[in-house]
């Protein structure tokens, strides 16, 4: 069967009203950073995305971008690779000078200058220790989609995880967890939507886009055209209308007004070709079905087959397009407006997209300290891998873009390219956290994203240190790691922000792997007990909020955070990425 494949992409949900009506979400996850600027009496209020990605054919990445301007208030290998990679990935090295090259767009479309950027030198990486984990416990599902609840609670810490049903002979392919009570609940499925695209609403209920049509599965319809909704005051999953393809590895992303955008996946699993429109679909008029819009000239152009692209919408509303190596920007009138620059060929010669599964980031938004305004903004990719990569060694570097409002047009600084502190990274998952930090999770140190191939895995050493991205630390030490991980995740995982101010960490269908293709790993890492797949669910606890450190203790709170209000001026934006717990996650396929 076609390989459900962790893709590394990066969605854009949004907050929802259930969310925004929910001030103690923003209060305790500021709460959750220890950060001078969030402590003191001018309150910097980090607006960032929560990234709740899956690895390997499906490595999503969750974006939650709120706070709209609406009326409603609102991611066959050889030995000699795997022992040299081993042996050597895992220990940090120093900066390295790399380059990176950018233009700023004039109006007529031209290129300005160039600019060269270097990392600093002397960077020791393993004097911080930048998270820990601690153990959950065990899932009913793989989880390969998992969404936050907003409606089940203000404070609540309960998920809904997509898996898929196994051989077929199962109509119970998703669940709800409860972090809180360790309970579960299993929830039918009547559709095949494995392989789907998820977000939450506006309204607080999840929705999926898309799916499979696995040829065992006779208990279950083909997903691929299906748009489904849970909800969780009845714990169901409800049918609603189709899209005018089959979509397997779409990205939905909310859009202004709460519509959703549903771009890339195909009807054809695991071969395309790329679909030649993306759709849009109205959630206030759910069963109407959906309409095409065309796809930006450049993003068709370089997205190849089109397989859980990043796509994000930027603070003035308008969409951000990433496939692979290059992108576009879009205005609310789908016009192109703005033209990536190329990625570096000599210090980024990496894919992004799955099977090559990178993890992408907008980071997180702050406003302009005098006007209030949403001018600047960043996209940071996290790792790859080389073209046509057979266990090759994964990408070593992340690429950031600093982007800003000029005028009437969007600039940009180049691209730096950063080095990782010596880890290489393919099919991690990333979560932008309360203070802007980025936690970049497990993945593996060689080949790429999908199943095994009969013995071999496509996937290889498994990462057992995780990267702290500091956006804000000065070029050359904003990369710090974290310590042992307890659990390994490779392909078919997700992680997201919690409203701990930790990040859960669940699934893996390709974490059995012994001798070299599991390298050096520690003996301190838990192996799963079934497996290859693994249900247990962990989190990563950033050194903010670790063990010994006091916090902060909210004694009071508005029952709704409004726009316009608290320094945050009502006209300056028409939405905002705001650091939340998990709203989305994507499921790449194999």
């Amino acid at each position: 069967m076609p390989q459900p494949t962790q893709s590394r992409r990066i969605i854009c949900g949004a907050l929802l009203p259930a969310l925004a009506a929910t001030p103690l979400l923003l209060l305790l996850f500021l709460a959750a950073s220890s950060s001078p600027g969030v402590l003191s009496g001018e309150v910097d209020l980090p607006f960032g995305v929560s990234a709740g990605h899956r690895r390997g054919g499906s490595h999503r990445t969750m974006y939650m971008q709120s706070l709209r301007d609406n009326a409603d208030g609102a991611e066959a290998e050889s030995k000699s690779v795997l022992n040299s990679i081993s042996n050597a990935s895992m220990s940090s090295t120093r900066g390295m000078p790399l380059r990176g090259g950018g233009h700023n767009h004039d109006d007529d479309g031209s290129r300005g200058r160039r600019r060269l950027q270097k990392s600093a030198k002397g960077q020791n990486p393993q004097q911080l220790v930048a998270a820990s984990f601690e153990m959950g416990f065990r899932a009913p599902v793989i989880s390969i989609a998992l969404t936050h609840l907003p409606k089940a609670g203000p404070t609540n810490r309960k998920y809904f995880m997509y898996w898929r049903a196994i051989g077929g002979k199962s109509t119970q392919s998703a669940a709800t967890v409860d972090i809180d009570t360790m309970k579960s609940n299993m929830i039918t499925t009547n559709l095949d939507q494995f392989c789907n695209g998820p977000i939450v609403l506006a309204d607080g209920n999840p929705a999926l886009f898309g799916g499979y049509d696995e040829p065992k599965n006779k208990l279950q319809a083909d997903g691929r055209k299906w748009i489904s909704v849970y909800d969780d005051s009845q714990k169901k999953l409800i049918s609603t209308t189709t899209m005018l393809y089959g979509r397997w590895y779409p990205t939905p992303c909310m859009i202004t007004g709460n519509k959703v955008l549903i771009v890339g996946g195909t009807s054809n699993m695991d071969k395309g070709p790329m679909l030649p429109v993306a759709e849009l679909w109205d959630p206030a008029k759910p069963t109407i079905g959906t309409v095409q819009l065309p796809l930006p000239p450049t993003f068709k152009k370089v997205a190849g087959n089109n397989w859980y692209p990043f796509v994000v919408m930027l603070p003035r509303g308008e969409i951000l397009w990433w496939g692979d190596r290059g992108g576009s920007i879009t205005d609310a009138n789908w016009n192109e407006i703005y033209k990536f620059p190329d990625l570096p060929k000599n210090t980024f010669p990496y894919r992004t997209m799955y099977p090559y599964t990178s993890s992408i980031v907008l980071g997180a938004l702050k406003p302009d300290p005098k006007t209030g305004e949403y001018n600047t903004f960043s996209v940071i990719i996290f790792g790859g891998a080389p073209d046509g990569s057979k266990g090759a060694p994964a990408a070593p570097v992340s690429a950031r873009l600093d982007m800003s409002y000029c005028s009437k047009r969007i600039c940009d600084n180049g691209w730096v390219i950063e080095d990782m502190a010596g880890q290489r990274r393919v099919m991690p998952t990333t979560t932008v956290l309360p203070n802007g930090k980025v936690l970049v999770h497990a993945g593996a140190q060689a080949g790429v994203a999908g199943w095994k191939s009969g013995s071999n895995y496509k996937g290889t050493l498994p990462a057992y240190l995780d990267l702290m991205y500091d956006p804000n630390a000065s070029l050359g030490k904003r990369y710090s790691l974290s310590a042992t991980l307890g659990i390994i995740r490779m392909y078919h995982t997700t992680s997201c922000l919690d409203l701990s101010g930790k990040v859960i960490s669940a699934g893996c269908e390709t974490c059995g792997m012994t001798g070299a293709a599991a390298g050096n790993l520690p003996a301190t890492v838990s192996r799963s007990p079934d497996g290859d797949s693994d249900f247990r669910i962990s989190f990563a606890v950033p050194t903010e909020i670790g063990p010994g450190v006091e916090r902060p203790v909210i004694v009071s709170a508005p029952q709704i955070i409004k726009r316009g209000r608290y320094g945050i001026p009502a006209r300056v934006c028409l939405s905002v990425c705001l650091s939340a717990v998990c709203t989305h996650t994507c499921c790449p396929a194999a």
